[in-house]
């Protein structure tokens, strides 16, 4: 799953815009890959049945995209059954103001059709959220178990900007670039 979101999360787009069915997250980019690599800003970990795990990304003014690329590895489905997803986790992404932008998904019914981002993806064992423009301020990124029937189920989750792995006890952002002696935080 590590492999997988590395080279989904910094492939060079084709086709249509996010994922289809002829370039799938597009042409992989080698170099790149390397270069996030060393960045960082990706982690493995893992959800159980309702559970959730969080991470934080800093968008700085003037970023232009927000990035986020979770995949896992699924168990083997049943053979000749018509849902090949076993374990099915949600990637929900929040903006400042708590507004969620969905992950990239498609229909199977119309191949040729463009991706689009208006809900939840349950069919797929990588999901991307991809946002032009992103709000600055902090952003939460959750990964949640939906359904998880062979679990704690593992995975991988890449970002740009950089994520910020959290404990419990959280963060404290400042909102200025600089403060002197005498303020008070």
């Amino acid at each position: 799953s590590t492999l997988k979101i590395l080279l989904a999360h910094t492939a060079e787009d084709r086709g249509n815009a996010g994922p289809d069915y002829q370039f799938g997250y597009g042409s992989v980019r080698i170099q790149r890959a390397v270069d996030f690599l060393r960045t960082g800003s990706f982690l493995e970990a893992e959800v159980d049945q309702s559970g959730t795990y969080s991470v934080l990304v800093l968008v700085e003014p003037g970023d232009p995209e927000l990035k986020v690329t979770l995949a896992w590895d699924d168990f083997p489905a049943t053979l000749n059954t018509g849902t090949a997803l076993i374990n099915d986790l949600d990637l929900r992404v929040f903006d400042p103001s708590s507004t969620q932008p969905f992950p990239w998904t498609l229909d199977p019914l119309a191949a040729s059709a463009a991706a689009v981002q208006t809900q939840a993806n349950r069919r797929d064992n990588i999901e991307q959220v991809y946002v032009q423009s992103p709000a600055a301020g902090v952003w939460r990124v959750e990964v949640s178990g939906f359904n998880i029937p062979q679990g704690p189920q593992p995975f991988s989750i890449a970002t740009s900007p950089e994520l910020v792995a959290c404990s419990t006890t959280g963060i404290v952002v400042l909102d200025a670039p600089k403060y002197a002696c005498s303020d008070t935080a």
